[in-house]
This record gives structure tokens, sequence and C-alpha cells, in this order.
């Protein structure tokens, strides 16, 4: 027995060789199970598998005790090579296709339940939704106006057009510019400068600065009527003269001894009516100068333009009773006192060439015009104080431009 299944695996090895192709192998079909129609897809596919061909598979050497059947033989075979069978097809390309059951068994399990989320996380959501429909509705966005003015004022103002609606008053925003002043952006947006000191919040006296964005209202109208408390120190009385870090804070006073002082008016008393203002003989303090603009309740003096670093002269003899920064938007000033209620300011300079306690004769040279502190340009902003309140310097020049812009020198 054990010679004759030797002969037969060597003719089925040289059956091989000589052919050259694989050799037609029937694979055993499972015993079928119980339930006839029920396992049809399990018989298919069993049939489907049944019917490939398999690849010859090398045996590392012939097994003498192979069994007759080769039901019998294949588990020995598998054995050997430690893998399963590759299915052939012309194509080589078709799946190994393993009986199963036929039952498709889900591994879902039915609904998620929802994550819990703790109350003030769902608080916050709807707060959070509230805030953004309210700025959409009643937020202000910044005028797109071309060139300069298209500057935004913040990134969160980015976005570009026009005035939407809100509780408040209209307005867009704009950046000032070289030169500009509060009524000539009145003038040229058809609006009241009461209207930007309100919506800006300045104080009287405040002027603009340049590269800063500013509320321009859209209402023409608005703020007509609106006076701005001033951000100078009011009340000052004609006493003893202090000295101090700030301008409006430094008060003209009696004199020390020895001091020079402009020459004497005509006019007694503590009230500026009572005097010839024009006594006082106030010089040029910007020779050569262009006028820019006058006194108002909210400009304290008069801007006299020339170009930068053009020599700042002393408008009369006296005592200098501050020369330092203005934290109140002068830039570098100072202040002077001329004394018999008189004092002279000089703002936004470039550079001070005086210091506290020095005394000037009327033309010295104090400093050099600049644009520091609020300021949109070079110029000089002077301004003549009556017991330390700023009143209107044309009063000292005969209400001559040309007086306050050329020196004139004393007659013979």
């Amino acid at each position: 027995m054990s010679r004759r299944r030797a002969r037969r695996a060597d003719q089925s090895g040289d059956q091989r060789t000589d052919k050259g192709t694989a050799r037609r192998t029937a694979v055993p079909r499972p015993a079928s199970a119980p339930g006839g129609a029920a396992n049809a897809p399990a018989n298919a596919a069993e049939d489907l598998y049944a019917t490939h061909r398999f690849a010859a598979m090398p045996v590392s050497t012939p097994r003498a005790s192979l069994p007759d059947n080769p039901r019998d033989a294949l588990p020995m075979v598998l054995d050997d090579i430690a893998g399963l069978p590759a299915i052939l097809d012309d194509a080589q390309t078709r799946p190994v296709v393993i009986p199963g059951s036929g039952r498709v068994v889900s591994t879902f399990v039915g609904r998620l339940p929802r994550r819990p989320r703790p109350l003030a996380q769902r608080l916050a959501v709807v707060v959070l939704a509230v805030c953004i429909v309210g700025s959409a509705l009643f937020g202000v966005a910044p005028a797109a106006l071309g060139g300069a003015d298209a500057q935004q004022a913040s990134p969160l103002q980015a976005l570009s057009g026009a005035v939407v609606w809100r509780s408040g008053p209209g307005y867009f925003w704009y950046i000032a510019q070289n030169s500009d002043t509060l009524e000539g952006l009145a003038k040229r947006f058809k609006c009241q400068v009461g209207g930007i000191y309100e919506l800006n919040g300045l104080l009287s006296g405040q002027e603009l600065q340049e590269g800063k964005a500013y509320k321009i209202p859209t209402d023409p109208n608005y703020g007509m009527y609106y006076e701005p408390p001033s951000y100078v120190v009011k009340g000052g009385q004609y006493g003893t003269t202090v000295y101090a870090p700030t301008i409006w804070g430094s008060l003209a006073g009696l004199p020390p001894r020895g001091a020079l002082c402009a020459p004497t008016p005509r006019g007694s008393g503590d009230n500026m009516g009572n005097y010839d203002l024009s006594s006082f003989d106030l010089k040029a303090p910007n020779w050569g100068a262009y006028w820019m603009r006058g006194f108002t309740w909210y400009h304290f003096g008069v801007d006299l333009d020339n170009p930068e670093g053009t020599p700042i002269h002393a408008a009369q003899a006296g005592e200098v009773i501050f020369a330092a920064w203005d934290t109140g938007g002068g830039g570098w000033s100072v202040k002077i006192n001329n004394c018999n209620h008189l004092a002279t300011a000089y703002g936004h300079m470039e550079k001070l060439l005086v210091k506290v306690h020095d005394m000037v004769h009327v033309g010295d040279v104090i400093g050099l015009e600049g644009s520091t502190g609020w300021s949109t340009g070079p110029h000089l902003h002077f301004s003549v104080q009556w017991d330390n309140l700023a009143v209107d310097p044309m009063l000292f020049f005969n209400e001559s431009k040309y007086d306050i812009t050329h020196f004139i020198p004393d007659g013979p």
C-alpha cells in the first residue's frame, strides 16, 4: 500500500512537470448544513469557491503517507505550507472567497447619547450670539472717504461703508490730516464744531492731532449749541507767581524784584476793560507768518504759519515761568509773565531756547517753530492771558492781521 502511494505521488509530480501547467484540484465541498433554502447564500459561496483553480502548492518533501481520499490530504498540505492556498484565475485578480453563514452582524447599538453640557457653557453661547446680532444691528462702521480719509480708526472698525442704524447720533470716522482744523472739518462735512467736540469728548481748547481718528457727525445740526467745559484752570487771580510743571498751572502774578516787564499800560484795576490794551505794545511773535485761524470759545489763541524751524520771538519782555513739554496738547511750549496781569504763551515749538526764570526782552528768540503736541502741521499757537485766562490776542494788535504777523519797530 505504501509503495502504491509513493508511486502515485511521483506520477503526480511528473504530470505537473511535463504539462507545465497548474494541476486542477477540486476543493472538497463541506458537508451541507441542515436548513435547506436558508443556507443558499452559503452554498452559493461554496460553489464559487469550489469552481476556482488553486495554485500548485510546493511541498518540501513528497509525503508517502498521503491518504487516498483528497479530502483527508488537504489538511496535511495546508499544514505543510502553513497557510491557505491562493485561488488562481485567468486574470489573477479575483479575491479569495471564504464561505460564511451569510448573515450581517451590525455593531451599531443604537442612538448615541448627547454629551451633557454645563449651564454656564450654554449661557455663554447665547450671550455671544446676542452680542454678534446686536453689533451688526447697532454698530458703526467707518465711512470710506477715499484717499487718506479711508484709513480705519482701529481694527475693530474694519468694516467699510456708511453709518448704520444705532441708538445714538450717527457719525463716521475721519483721520486728521496735515493743516486740518476743527472749523475746516465742520465746513467740509457740513456739521457743527460743537458736534465734533461732543462726539469725541473733547474739552474746550483741545485741538486736533494729525493721524488721530475723530468722529464726524452726520446730522448737520447736532451739537449746534454745545459748548464743552474748558480744560484750562479757571478762576486764576493775579497774586503770587506759580511755577508749575504744566503751562496752565504756571500762574503769572507779581514779578520778582528786578524782573523785566512789558511797558506800564494805561489804565488801572483788575478789569481788562479798564486798560488801553495797545499800550502793552505787544510785537509779532512769528515774523512774516501766514495767518491761519483766530480766537474762539474752542481755540484759545491764534495760529500763525511759517516753515518749520522759523525763530519764535518774545512778544514782550518778562520772566519765563514755564518752558517744557505741555501735556495739555501744546507740545514744546513757553509761558512768559509780562507783568500787570498779562502773560503770553507760545506752543507747538520744535525746540526751546530758554528755561524757567530766564529774563527775556521783546523780540528775543525763545524757540523754533514746529508741530509738536495737538497739531496738524508746523505753526505757532500764540496765546495771550489776562490773570491766566485766555483772551483774544487780536485785541492787543488793533485787530490787524498784519500787525500780528509782521514785526513793527517802535517809532522815533
